[in-house]
């Protein structure tokens, strides 16, 4: 299965919820691979995951925005589960991770929105679900430790609403990229953990993983519930 994070801008949360999520993953049984089209760190942090003998291990990839599609089929028998940081800008890379992905994952930050990135990003989940009709789109709220307001719960409803058949989690994520837990580790860490954020992030992956098999709920029944826990 694969699955891509995806954001506006090149705010942290897209990295912090790839590897939660990946580590979560992996730590039920399945073999994962953390891949990554834009620059980053994640091969250091697999690297320091090692050395710090920090378990599960996470088997990381850097893919060149070109040679994404030829480095997924070559990935796809040796893994169970492919999560993919596919960065904030426009590249061929995103575009080709999108069209591969069964779900996207979008955290946004409702107090930090650009508007001409927030469109964009918006024109690209919604080209991506031409290509490949059953992609679901999943947007994840971002907030501070005491929102969101009821300005963020707004401008983020409104992401959802532009997106066809996208979906709001009910899991709010407050501040998960404010805290550095050491090389190689991320909040569903155990030793290393927040016990808010590391269930914050639990509940997360509850959603992503236990919803996917369900893809036939109408939007409307979805957002509603979406609404719902917003007021």
């Amino acid at each position: 299965m694969i699955i891509a994070i995806v954001n506006q801008h090149g705010t942290p949360e897209r990295t912090v919820v790839a590897r939660n999520l990946a580590v979560l993953r992996a730590r039920s049984g399945r073999r994962v691979c953390l891949m990554t089209t834009a620059a980053g760190a994640d091969s250091d942090w697999c690297n320091d995951r090692s050395s710090g003998g920090v378990r599960p291990w996470i088997d990381t990839r850097h893919v060149g925005s070109r040679a994404v599609e030829t480095r997924l089929a070559a990935l796809r028998p040796l893994f169970n589960d492919i999560l993919i940081d596919a960065g904030a800008r426009d590249t061929d890379g995103c575009r080709c991770v999108l069209a591969a992905s069964r779900l996207v994952v979008v955290p946004v930050r409702g107090g930090a929105l650009d508007l001409d990135l927030q469109y964009r990003l918006l024109a690209r989940l919604n080209g991506a679900r031409v290509l490949n009709p059953g992609l679901r789109v999943l947007f994840v709220a971002v907030s501070g430790p005491d929102g969101p307001d009821a300005n963020e719960r707004a401008a983020v409803l409104a992401h959802v609403s532009r997106v066809q058949n996208a979906t709001l989690a009910s899991t709010i994520l407050h501040a998960p990229a404010d805290v550095n837990y050491g090389l190689g580790r991320c909040v569903s860490d155990a030793a290393a953990c927040d016990p808010d954020a590391a269930a914050e992030m639990q509940a997360l992956y509850d959603e992503v993983y236990a919803t996917l098999p369900t893809m036939a709920h109408s939007m409307e029944a979805r957002m509603g519930a979406g609404h719902a826990l917003w007021r």
